[in-house]
């Protein structure tokens, strides 16, 4: 399951600064790493590699260690929350994230085709290369779960 991060100015919500420590992606010479998703608009967040993800898989390791505790203390396993979070074809799922990633990337193309203007085509094609990279990672999913389910 993704994790929303809220609270977001417009550069966090673009991906183009860290939604931890709102470094700035497009000038600055930083590594960044998928880390969640923006509630608005479902588009994909992002963090310094280091450390700023570092802090969030920390924070999300040590939620997850308690929510396991707090299901363990009500006397049900959870084994079912992972299976029935995520189908892989359901709108929110995967493939339904796949095909927003792909148009958004016929939509960039087509803002590319007709723009001339410097700094608009600097933030398609930081757009167009970040779909891009979110696309093919669920491709390669799917196509992993689709595999696994005919075996």
């Amino acid at each position: 399951m993704e994790r929303y991060f809220w609270h977001l100015n417009a550069r966090q919500a673009d991906g183009m600064a860290c939604v931890v420590c709102n470094a700035d992606f497009l000038n600055a010479k930083i590594t960044s790493v998928p880390v969640g998703r923006s509630p608005a608009d479902e588009s994909q967040v992002f963090a310094c590699k280091d450390p700023c993800a570092a802090v969030i898989a920390d924070e999300a390791a040590r939620m997850a260690k308690e929510m396991r505790a707090a299901v363990g203390a009500e006397g049900t396993d959870g084994g079912d929350l992972v299976d029935s979070d995520d189908p892989v074809f359901c709108v929110d799922g995967h493939f339904g994230s796949l095909l927003r990633d792909l148009r958004t990337l016929a939509g960039a193309e087509a803002l590319l085709a007709t723009s001339d203007d410097i700094p608009t085509l600097r933030f398609l094609l930081g757009l167009t290369a970040r779909h891009a990279e979110t696309a093919m990672m669920r491709a390669r999913l799917v196509l992993a779960r689709t595999k696994d389910g005919d075996g």
